[in-house]
Protein backbone atom coordinates (compact mmCIF):
# COMPACT_ATOMS: atom_id res chain seq x y z
CA UNK A 1 0.00 0.00 0.00
CA UNK A 2 1.50 3.32 -0.56
CA UNK A 3 1.91 5.66 2.26
CA UNK A 4 0.92 8.59 -0.32
CA UNK A 5 -1.21 8.97 -3.63
CA UNK A 6 1.38 11.03 -5.07
CA UNK A 7 5.32 12.00 -4.85
CA UNK A 8 6.97 15.17 -4.68
CA UNK A 9 9.93 15.05 -7.43
CA UNK A 10 12.69 17.76 -8.27
CA UNK A 11 14.01 17.74 -11.65
CA UNK A 12 17.64 19.23 -12.36
CA UNK A 13 18.95 19.93 -15.92
CA UNK A 14 21.81 21.90 -17.35
CA UNK A 15 21.70 22.20 -21.10
CA UNK A 16 24.60 21.88 -24.07
CA UNK A 17 24.61 26.07 -23.54
CA UNK A 18 26.22 25.61 -20.10
CA UNK A 19 24.61 29.01 -19.11
CA UNK A 20 23.16 27.60 -15.90
CA UNK A 21 20.67 24.91 -13.70
CA UNK A 22 17.20 24.75 -14.21
CA UNK A 23 15.41 23.09 -11.07
CA UNK A 24 11.86 22.38 -10.35
CA UNK A 25 9.44 20.86 -7.58
CA UNK A 26 6.29 19.13 -8.90
CA UNK A 27 4.11 17.14 -7.71
CA UNK A 28 3.35 13.71 -9.57
CA UNK A 29 0.08 11.96 -8.56
CA UNK A 30 -0.68 8.04 -8.83
CA UNK A 31 -3.18 8.89 -11.52
CA UNK A 32 -0.99 10.87 -13.91
CA UNK A 33 -1.70 14.21 -12.56
CA UNK A 34 1.54 16.63 -12.72
CA UNK A 35 1.43 19.88 -10.99
CA UNK A 36 4.46 22.31 -10.72
CA UNK A 37 5.07 23.88 -7.15
CA UNK A 38 8.46 25.79 -7.76
CA UNK A 39 10.75 26.42 -10.32
CA UNK A 40 14.40 27.99 -9.93
CA UNK A 41 16.94 28.85 -12.25
CA UNK A 42 20.98 29.83 -11.55
CA UNK A 43 23.27 31.10 -14.24
CA UNK A 44 26.44 29.19 -13.72
CA UNK A 45 29.72 30.91 -12.62
CA UNK A 46 31.90 31.77 -15.67
CA UNK A 47 34.45 29.89 -14.27
CA UNK A 48 32.84 26.90 -13.87
CA UNK A 49 31.38 26.81 -17.73
CA UNK A 50 34.76 27.88 -18.74
CA UNK A 51 36.20 24.47 -16.97
CA UNK A 52 32.74 22.25 -17.99
CA UNK A 53 33.70 23.66 -21.71
CA UNK A 54 36.96 22.45 -21.61
CA UNK A 55 36.00 19.15 -20.46
CA UNK A 56 33.83 18.21 -22.97
CA UNK A 57 36.30 19.57 -25.34
CA UNK A 58 38.52 16.63 -24.12
CA UNK A 59 35.59 13.52 -23.79
CA UNK A 60 35.43 14.25 -27.42
CA UNK A 61 38.82 14.69 -28.65
CA UNK A 62 39.10 10.68 -26.81
CA UNK A 63 35.22 9.19 -28.50
CA UNK A 64 33.83 9.61 -24.90
CA UNK A 65 36.20 7.06 -23.58
CA UNK A 66 36.08 8.22 -19.93
CA UNK A 67 39.02 6.61 -18.48
CA UNK A 68 41.19 8.23 -21.20
CA UNK A 69 39.81 11.87 -21.24
CA UNK A 70 40.03 11.50 -17.42
CA UNK A 71 43.85 10.89 -17.67
CA UNK A 72 44.18 13.85 -20.26
CA UNK A 73 42.47 16.00 -18.40
CA UNK A 74 44.16 15.61 -15.91
CA UNK A 75 47.96 15.98 -17.63
CA UNK A 76 46.64 19.43 -18.04
CA UNK A 77 45.40 20.31 -14.43
CA UNK A 78 47.35 23.12 -14.14
CA UNK A 79 44.81 24.83 -16.37
CA UNK A 80 41.93 24.10 -15.35
CA UNK A 81 41.91 21.53 -12.07
CA UNK A 82 41.54 18.03 -12.22
CA UNK A 83 38.49 16.22 -13.67
CA UNK A 84 37.19 15.17 -10.12
CA UNK A 85 37.37 18.99 -9.40
CA UNK A 86 35.98 20.23 -11.70
CA UNK A 87 33.03 17.55 -11.71
CA UNK A 88 32.57 18.31 -8.06
CA UNK A 89 32.44 21.48 -8.13
CA UNK A 90 29.55 20.74 -11.22
CA UNK A 91 27.41 18.45 -8.91
CA UNK A 92 27.94 21.08 -6.15
CA UNK A 93 26.35 23.94 -7.70
CA UNK A 94 23.54 21.63 -8.70
CA UNK A 95 23.27 20.30 -5.37
CA UNK A 96 22.88 24.39 -3.94
CA UNK A 97 20.52 25.18 -6.83
CA UNK A 98 18.44 22.42 -5.25
CA UNK A 99 18.52 23.13 -1.85
CA UNK A 100 17.80 27.02 -3.06
CA UNK A 101 14.58 25.82 -4.88
CA UNK A 102 13.58 24.24 -1.44
CA UNK A 103 14.02 27.11 0.77
CA UNK A 104 12.55 29.15 -1.40
CA UNK A 105 9.21 26.73 -1.49
CA UNK A 106 9.28 26.89 2.47
CA UNK A 107 8.97 30.62 2.19
CA UNK A 108 5.47 30.27 -0.20
CA UNK A 109 2.94 30.33 1.72
CA UNK A 110 0.97 28.49 -0.71
CA UNK A 111 2.74 25.65 -0.05
CA UNK A 112 3.22 25.87 3.12
CA UNK A 113 1.71 24.14 5.43
CA UNK A 114 0.22 21.71 2.40
CA UNK A 115 3.19 20.18 1.74
CA UNK A 116 5.95 18.89 4.41
CA UNK A 117 9.09 20.10 2.73
CA UNK A 118 11.83 18.28 4.83
CA UNK A 119 9.77 14.79 3.08
CA UNK A 120 10.98 15.38 -0.72
CA UNK A 121 11.08 12.06 -1.97
CA UNK A 122 13.68 12.49 -4.57
CA UNK A 123 15.71 14.09 -7.45
CA UNK A 124 15.34 13.46 -11.34
CA UNK A 125 19.05 14.48 -12.46
CA UNK A 126 19.74 14.63 -15.84
CA UNK A 127 24.08 15.36 -15.53
CA UNK A 128 25.87 17.14 -18.00
CA UNK A 129 25.88 15.73 -21.43
CA UNK A 130 29.72 16.17 -22.97
CA UNK A 131 29.38 13.74 -26.17
CA UNK A 132 26.56 11.70 -28.10
CA UNK A 133 27.57 8.81 -30.71
CA UNK A 134 23.94 6.91 -31.35
CA UNK A 135 23.36 3.98 -33.67
CA UNK A 136 22.14 7.02 -36.28
CA UNK A 137 25.39 7.99 -36.76
CA UNK A 138 27.42 4.66 -35.80
CA UNK A 139 25.42 3.02 -38.49
CA UNK A 140 27.47 3.79 -41.48
CA UNK A 141 30.45 2.15 -39.69
CA UNK A 142 29.56 -1.74 -38.20
CA UNK A 143 32.96 -1.04 -36.49
CA UNK A 144 32.27 1.77 -34.47
CA UNK A 145 31.03 1.25 -30.91
CA UNK A 146 28.35 3.74 -29.56
CA UNK A 147 28.04 5.45 -26.64
CA UNK A 148 26.82 8.59 -24.57
CA UNK A 149 28.54 10.75 -22.18
CA UNK A 150 26.87 12.20 -19.12
CA UNK A 151 29.04 13.69 -16.28
CA UNK A 152 27.36 13.81 -12.83
CA UNK A 153 27.62 11.75 -9.79
CA UNK A 154 24.29 10.86 -8.36
CA UNK A 155 25.63 9.24 -5.34
CA UNK A 156 27.69 12.83 -4.74
CA UNK A 157 24.52 14.59 -5.15
CA UNK A 158 22.19 12.68 -2.85
CA UNK A 159 25.04 12.86 0.02
CA UNK A 160 25.18 16.43 -0.76
CA UNK A 161 20.89 17.50 -0.52
CA UNK A 162 20.04 14.14 1.68
CA UNK A 163 17.74 13.32 -0.72
CA UNK A 164 17.59 9.75 -3.09
CA UNK A 165 18.67 10.80 -6.39
CA UNK A 166 17.57 9.23 -10.02
CA UNK A 167 19.93 9.50 -12.67
CA UNK A 168 22.01 8.60 -15.80
CA UNK A 169 18.51 8.36 -17.73
CA UNK A 170 19.98 8.21 -21.61
CA UNK A 171 22.18 4.91 -20.54
CA UNK A 172 19.54 1.67 -20.21
CA UNK A 173 18.09 3.49 -23.59
CA UNK A 174 21.17 3.23 -25.66
CA UNK A 175 22.50 -0.38 -24.37
CA UNK A 176 18.44 -1.39 -25.92
CA UNK A 177 19.62 -0.29 -29.33
CA UNK A 178 18.05 3.23 -28.73
CA UNK A 179 19.83 6.51 -29.61
CA UNK A 180 19.12 7.55 -25.73
CA UNK A 181 17.75 11.16 -27.07
CA UNK A 182 15.11 12.77 -27.24
CA UNK A 183 13.98 12.03 -23.75
CA UNK A 184 11.10 14.73 -24.13
CA UNK A 185 8.31 12.83 -25.69
CA UNK A 186 7.02 10.30 -22.95
CA UNK A 187 6.64 12.89 -20.54
CA UNK A 188 4.89 15.36 -23.20
CA UNK A 189 2.62 12.20 -23.55
CA UNK A 190 1.62 12.88 -19.90
CA UNK A 191 0.92 16.30 -20.66
CA UNK A 192 -1.09 15.54 -23.43
CA UNK A 193 -3.36 13.54 -22.08
CA UNK A 194 -4.08 15.74 -19.42
CA UNK A 195 -4.58 18.80 -22.29
CA UNK A 196 -6.78 16.45 -24.26
CA UNK A 197 -9.28 16.29 -21.61
CA UNK A 198 -9.31 19.77 -22.12
CA UNK A 199 -10.29 19.46 -25.64
CA UNK A 200 -6.78 21.12 -26.71
CA UNK A 201 -5.58 17.62 -28.69
CA UNK A 202 -3.66 16.46 -31.15
CA UNK A 203 -0.31 18.66 -30.10
CA UNK A 204 2.94 18.98 -30.62
CA UNK A 205 5.60 20.06 -27.74
CA UNK A 206 8.29 22.21 -29.49
CA UNK A 207 11.46 22.71 -27.58
CA UNK A 208 14.17 25.69 -28.13
CA UNK A 209 17.56 25.08 -26.82
CA UNK A 210 20.92 24.53 -28.45
CA UNK A 211 18.96 22.45 -30.31
CA UNK A 212 15.52 22.47 -31.38
CA UNK A 213 13.16 19.09 -31.17
CA UNK A 214 10.07 18.13 -31.66
CA UNK A 215 7.77 15.28 -29.59
CA UNK A 216 4.16 14.77 -31.92
CA UNK A 217 1.86 13.09 -29.78
CA UNK A 218 -1.57 12.81 -31.89
CA UNK A 219 -3.69 10.07 -33.48
CA UNK A 220 -3.95 7.64 -36.56
CA UNK A 221 -6.10 8.76 -38.96
CA UNK A 222 -8.04 5.85 -39.24
CA UNK A 223 -8.19 3.71 -36.33
CA UNK A 224 -7.54 6.97 -34.06
CA UNK A 225 -4.89 5.41 -32.01
CA UNK A 226 -2.71 7.50 -29.49
CA UNK A 227 0.79 7.82 -31.34
CA UNK A 228 4.10 9.39 -29.50
CA UNK A 229 7.00 10.19 -31.67
CA UNK A 230 10.14 12.66 -30.91
CA UNK A 231 13.36 14.14 -32.83
CA UNK A 232 15.86 16.48 -32.82
CA UNK A 233 15.56 18.62 -35.57
CA UNK A 234 18.85 20.45 -35.17
CA UNK A 235 20.29 23.64 -34.38
CA UNK A 236 18.12 26.39 -32.37
CA UNK A 237 20.11 28.67 -30.47
CA UNK A 238 23.81 27.55 -31.29
CA UNK A 239 24.57 30.09 -34.65
CA UNK A 240 22.51 33.01 -33.33
CA UNK A 241 24.38 32.64 -29.49
CA UNK A 242 27.74 32.37 -31.40
CA UNK A 243 27.26 35.04 -33.45
CA UNK A 244 26.20 37.32 -31.18
CA UNK A 245 29.13 36.35 -28.69
CA UNK A 246 31.94 36.55 -31.66
CA UNK A 247 30.72 39.87 -33.05
CA UNK A 248 29.57 41.67 -29.92
CA UNK A 249 30.43 39.48 -26.54
CA UNK A 250 27.12 39.28 -25.55
CA UNK A 251 25.51 35.74 -24.66
CA UNK A 252 22.35 35.87 -27.15
CA UNK A 253 20.23 38.62 -29.30
CA UNK A 254 18.16 39.36 -26.49
CA UNK A 255 14.83 39.91 -27.55
CA UNK A 256 15.83 39.89 -30.94
CA UNK A 257 17.50 43.41 -30.84
CA UNK A 258 19.83 42.87 -33.48
CA UNK A 259 17.98 40.13 -35.90
CA UNK A 260 14.39 42.41 -35.60
CA UNK A 261 16.74 44.89 -37.78
CA UNK A 262 17.75 42.62 -40.60
CA UNK A 263 16.86 40.43 -43.60
CA UNK A 264 16.61 36.91 -44.29
CA UNK A 265 19.61 36.03 -47.01
CA UNK A 266 18.14 32.81 -49.45
CA UNK A 267 21.66 32.19 -50.34
CA UNK A 268 22.74 32.30 -46.84
CA UNK A 269 20.00 30.19 -45.71
CA UNK A 270 20.57 27.42 -48.53
CA UNK A 271 24.58 27.12 -47.84
CA UNK A 272 23.42 26.45 -44.16
CA UNK A 273 20.70 23.96 -44.69
CA UNK A 274 23.27 21.99 -47.11
CA UNK A 275 26.22 22.49 -44.92
CA UNK A 276 26.38 23.49 -41.24
CA UNK A 277 24.76 20.18 -39.78
CA UNK A 278 27.03 17.14 -41.40
CA UNK A 279 27.25 14.24 -39.33
CA UNK A 280 30.48 12.73 -38.32
CA UNK A 281 30.09 10.61 -41.49
CA UNK A 282 29.33 13.43 -43.80
CA UNK A 283 25.09 12.89 -44.11
CA UNK A 284 23.00 16.02 -43.81
CA UNK A 285 21.22 15.56 -40.98
CA UNK A 286 18.63 17.65 -42.03
CA UNK A 287 17.33 15.18 -43.97
CA UNK A 288 17.45 12.09 -42.23
CA UNK A 289 14.06 10.23 -40.86
CA UNK A 290 12.98 9.93 -37.53
CA UNK A 291 14.11 8.47 -35.48
CA UNK A 292 16.91 10.69 -35.07
CA UNK A 293 19.10 12.63 -32.21
CA UNK A 294 21.93 15.43 -33.20
CA UNK A 295 24.96 16.80 -31.53
CA UNK A 296 25.71 20.20 -31.15
CA UNK A 297 29.52 19.09 -32.43
CA UNK A 298 27.90 18.47 -35.91
CA UNK A 299 26.76 22.24 -35.87
CA UNK A 300 29.38 24.09 -37.73
CA UNK A 301 29.47 27.78 -37.90
CA UNK A 302 30.42 28.01 -41.43
CA UNK A 303 31.94 30.65 -42.98
CA UNK A 304 29.62 32.04 -45.13
CA UNK A 305 28.06 32.90 -41.17
CA UNK A 306 30.92 34.84 -40.19
CA UNK A 307 31.91 36.64 -43.02
CA UNK A 308 31.15 40.33 -42.83
CA UNK A 309 30.03 40.57 -46.62
CA UNK A 310 26.27 40.85 -45.21
CA UNK A 311 25.43 43.05 -42.11
CA UNK A 312 25.32 41.57 -38.79
CA UNK A 313 22.38 42.22 -38.76
CA UNK A 314 21.39 40.12 -41.86
CA UNK A 315 23.44 37.16 -41.09
CA UNK A 316 22.03 36.95 -37.29
CA UNK A 317 17.96 37.42 -38.87
CA UNK A 318 19.07 34.18 -41.31
CA UNK A 319 20.30 32.44 -38.82
CA UNK A 320 17.19 33.35 -36.29
CA UNK A 321 15.03 32.30 -39.32
CA UNK A 322 17.05 29.20 -40.18
CA UNK A 323 16.24 28.25 -36.80
CA UNK A 324 12.33 28.22 -37.28
CA UNK A 325 12.86 26.93 -40.88
CA UNK A 326 14.25 23.63 -39.75
CA UNK A 327 11.95 22.96 -36.94
CA UNK A 328 8.93 23.05 -39.52
CA UNK A 329 11.19 21.28 -42.11
CA UNK A 330 11.26 18.12 -39.52
CA UNK A 331 7.58 18.48 -38.83
CA UNK A 332 7.18 17.57 -41.98
CA UNK A 333 8.29 14.19 -41.28
CA UNK A 334 5.55 13.09 -39.35
CA UNK A 335 4.29 10.15 -41.26
CA UNK A 336 1.01 10.53 -43.19
CA UNK A 337 -0.67 8.00 -41.42
CA UNK A 338 -0.90 10.33 -38.17
CA UNK A 339 -3.37 13.23 -37.76
CA UNK A 340 -1.57 16.34 -37.85
CA UNK A 341 -1.92 18.84 -34.61
CA UNK A 342 -3.00 21.95 -34.89
CA UNK A 343 -2.10 22.73 -31.00
CA UNK A 344 1.93 23.45 -30.68
CA UNK A 345 3.23 24.37 -27.32
CA UNK A 346 6.43 25.83 -27.21
CA UNK A 347 8.87 25.33 -24.34
CA UNK A 348 12.53 26.55 -23.75
CA UNK A 349 14.24 29.83 -23.78
CA UNK A 350 15.21 30.09 -27.26
CA UNK A 351 11.35 31.37 -27.77
CA UNK A 352 12.10 34.50 -26.19
CA UNK A 353 13.42 35.79 -29.32
CA UNK A 354 10.80 37.07 -31.24
CA UNK A 355 12.36 36.87 -34.46
CA UNK A 356 12.37 32.90 -34.21
CA UNK A 357 8.97 32.96 -32.65
CA UNK A 358 7.46 34.55 -35.59
CA UNK A 359 9.00 33.14 -38.29
CA UNK A 360 8.13 29.83 -36.73
CA UNK A 361 3.88 30.91 -36.67
CA UNK A 362 4.42 32.48 -39.84
CA UNK A 363 5.34 29.17 -41.23
CA UNK A 364 3.01 27.13 -40.11
CA UNK A 365 0.47 29.68 -40.82
CA UNK A 366 1.49 29.87 -44.30
CA UNK A 367 2.70 32.91 -44.83
CA UNK A 368 5.04 32.20 -47.37
CA UNK A 369 5.48 35.95 -48.51
CA UNK A 370 7.21 37.01 -45.28
CA UNK A 371 8.88 33.94 -44.46
CA UNK A 372 10.32 32.47 -47.69
CA UNK A 373 11.13 28.68 -48.93
CA UNK A 374 14.06 27.42 -50.64
CA UNK A 375 12.66 26.16 -54.02
CA UNK A 376 13.65 22.97 -53.18
CA UNK A 377 11.19 22.48 -50.30
CA UNK A 378 8.22 23.95 -51.62
CA UNK A 379 6.41 21.24 -52.27
CA UNK A 380 7.53 19.93 -49.01
CA UNK A 381 6.09 23.20 -47.36
CA UNK A 382 2.38 22.99 -49.53
CA UNK A 383 1.66 19.42 -48.39
CA UNK A 384 2.32 20.43 -45.30
CA UNK A 385 -0.45 23.40 -45.33
CA UNK A 386 -2.88 20.59 -46.91
CA UNK A 387 -2.27 18.13 -44.04
CA UNK A 388 -2.73 21.50 -41.64
CA UNK A 389 -5.93 22.24 -43.38
CA UNK A 390 -7.34 18.83 -43.38
CA UNK A 391 -6.70 19.08 -39.84
CA UNK A 392 -8.53 21.91 -39.37
CA UNK A 393 -11.74 20.97 -41.60
CA UNK A 394 -11.82 17.63 -39.49
CA UNK A 395 -12.17 19.45 -36.31
CA UNK A 396 -15.04 21.80 -36.80
CA UNK A 397 -12.60 25.05 -38.49
CA UNK A 398 -9.95 25.25 -36.05
CA UNK A 399 -6.91 26.65 -37.15
CA UNK A 400 -3.00 26.57 -36.24
CA UNK A 401 -2.88 27.34 -32.38
CA UNK A 402 0.78 29.13 -31.60
CA UNK A 403 1.48 29.62 -27.74
CA UNK A 404 4.27 29.31 -25.21
CA UNK A 405 3.70 26.34 -23.28
CA UNK A 406 2.33 28.25 -20.36
CA UNK A 407 -0.80 28.81 -22.11
CA UNK A 408 -1.45 25.30 -22.02
CA UNK A 409 -1.02 25.58 -18.44
CA UNK A 410 2.76 24.43 -18.06
CA UNK A 411 5.70 26.56 -17.55
CA UNK A 412 7.67 26.47 -20.36
CA UNK A 413 10.86 27.08 -18.71
CA UNK A 414 10.42 24.25 -16.11
CA UNK A 415 10.20 21.92 -18.76
CA UNK A 416 13.36 20.51 -19.33
CA UNK A 417 14.05 20.26 -15.35
CA UNK A 418 10.62 18.43 -15.19
CA UNK A 419 11.10 15.70 -17.97
CA UNK A 420 13.90 14.39 -15.61
CA UNK A 421 11.45 14.50 -12.30
CA UNK A 422 9.08 12.83 -14.83
CA UNK A 423 11.97 10.20 -15.88
CA UNK A 424 13.13 9.92 -11.86
CA UNK A 425 9.01 9.06 -11.08
CA UNK A 426 8.91 6.44 -13.85
CA UNK A 427 11.66 4.90 -12.98
CA UNK A 428 10.23 4.28 -9.62
CA UNK A 429 7.00 2.69 -11.00
CA UNK A 430 8.95 1.16 -13.35
CA UNK A 431 7.81 3.00 -16.08
CA UNK A 432 9.13 3.02 -19.73
CA UNK A 433 10.81 6.23 -20.42
CA UNK A 434 11.43 5.46 -23.61
CA UNK A 435 9.76 3.97 -26.63
CA UNK A 436 10.66 2.82 -30.52
CA UNK A 437 8.43 5.46 -31.62
CA UNK A 438 10.49 8.21 -29.99
CA UNK A 439 14.02 6.65 -29.93
CA UNK A 440 14.40 3.92 -32.31
CA UNK A 441 14.96 1.53 -29.03
CA UNK A 442 14.52 -2.26 -29.80
CA UNK A 443 11.47 -2.27 -26.63
CA UNK A 444 9.95 0.22 -24.38
CA UNK A 445 12.43 0.76 -21.76
CA UNK A 446 12.69 1.75 -17.92
CA UNK A 447 15.35 4.38 -17.73
CA UNK A 448 17.91 5.62 -14.95
CA UNK A 449 19.16 4.24 -11.51
CA UNK A 450 19.01 5.20 -7.62
CA UNK A 451 20.85 6.07 -5.38
CA UNK A 452 20.30 7.31 -1.78
CA UNK A 453 22.28 9.34 0.91
CA UNK A 454 25.02 7.51 2.41
CA UNK A 455 24.39 4.37 0.01
CA UNK A 456 21.82 3.94 2.59
CA UNK A 457 18.23 3.19 0.82
CA UNK A 458 16.88 3.28 4.72
CA UNK A 459 17.33 6.85 4.19
CA UNK A 460 14.42 6.85 1.75
CA UNK A 461 11.34 8.89 2.78
CA UNK A 462 8.31 6.24 3.50
CA UNK A 463 6.80 7.40 0.82
CA UNK A 464 9.24 6.63 -1.86
CA UNK A 465 9.91 3.37 0.45
CA UNK A 466 6.21 2.32 -0.50
CA UNK A 467 6.17 2.87 -3.35
CA UNK A 468 9.50 1.26 -4.38
CA UNK A 469 7.97 -2.13 -2.73
CA UNK A 470 4.36 -1.30 -4.37
CA UNK A 471 5.86 -1.50 -7.94
CA UNK A 472 8.75 -3.96 -7.14
CA UNK A 473 10.99 -1.09 -8.82
CA UNK A 474 14.09 -1.21 -6.54
CA UNK A 475 16.29 -3.55 -9.81
CA UNK A 476 13.97 -2.50 -12.65
CA UNK A 477 17.34 -1.19 -14.28
CA UNK A 478 21.01 -1.68 -15.32
CA UNK A 479 22.50 -1.07 -12.26
CA UNK A 480 26.17 -3.03 -11.07
CA UNK A 481 28.60 -0.10 -9.64
CA UNK A 482 31.71 -2.41 -9.62
CA UNK A 483 31.44 -2.59 -13.38
CA UNK A 484 29.96 1.06 -13.93
CA UNK A 485 32.30 4.17 -12.60
CA UNK A 486 28.90 6.33 -10.73
CA UNK A 487 30.69 9.83 -11.92
CA UNK A 488 29.47 9.63 -15.14
CA UNK A 489 26.65 7.24 -17.55
CA UNK A 490 27.08 3.84 -17.53
CA UNK A 491 26.65 4.06 -21.37
CA UNK A 492 30.18 5.63 -22.55
CA UNK A 493 32.53 4.19 -24.83
CA UNK A 494 33.82 0.97 -23.54
CA UNK A 495 30.92 -0.10 -21.81
CA UNK A 496 30.09 -3.16 -24.17
CA UNK A 497 33.26 -4.76 -22.86
CA UNK A 498 32.67 -4.05 -19.61
CA UNK A 499 29.81 -6.12 -19.61
CA UNK A 500 31.14 -8.78 -21.80
CA UNK A 501 33.78 -9.37 -19.10
CA UNK A 502 31.12 -9.14 -15.81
Amino acid sequence: MLARNYLLAIGAMTGNSLDGVDVVLTRFDEDGAITDLKAHSVSSPAQLTTKLRALRETINTTSGDMDAAVARFDEQSAQHGTFDEVQNDYVRFVADAILELIELARKDSSLVPAYDLDQIDLIGFHGQTCAHFPPSIARSNESEVVYTCQIGDGQALADLTGIPVVYDFRSDDLMAGGEAAPLAPVHHQHLAEQLRKKGQFPIVFCNAGNTGNLTVVTVTTSGGDLSVMGWDAGPFNNYPDQLVMQERGEECDRDGQYGSRGKVNLDLLQKLFDTAVITQDGRNYLLEQPPKSSDPQWYELIAELTEKSLSLEDRLRTAEYFSAYILVHALSMTPPHLQMPLNYALCGGGWKNPVSREHFTGLLQGDFANNPILPAHKELFDNLQSRLKTAGEANSGQEVVVEMSDSFGFDGTAMEARIFADAAVCRVMAKPFTKPSTTGVKRDTVCGIIRYHAGDPSTASPVLASWLTFYSSERATEDRPAIFDGRWSRASAGWHGRLAKA
